[in-house]
């Protein structure tokens, strides 16, 4: 039981689907590479993975509407 009525913290953004995570598999060089620049941006794995996957979500979208 919580002592505190302080909210519990999250590093997913208000509206996340936190209890359905989606598996991605990588191979061991682009998971390497995702390390390093969530290391370096100070983001965890999945936060990274996340940015990368609305850049890219973006990016189709722009493509399927020109």
């Amino acid at each position: 039981m919580r002592q505190s009525n302080k909210p519990i913290r999250t590093r997913a953004p208000d509206g996340v689907v936190v209890g359905k995570p989606v598996g991605l598999r990588l191979l061991q060089e682009e998971r390497d590479e995702l390390i390093s620049i969530a290391t370096i941006e100070n983001r965890s794995i999945a936060a990274q993975a996340r940015v990368f996957f609305l850049a890219g979500l973006e990016l189709y979208k722009h493509q399927k509407s020109a």
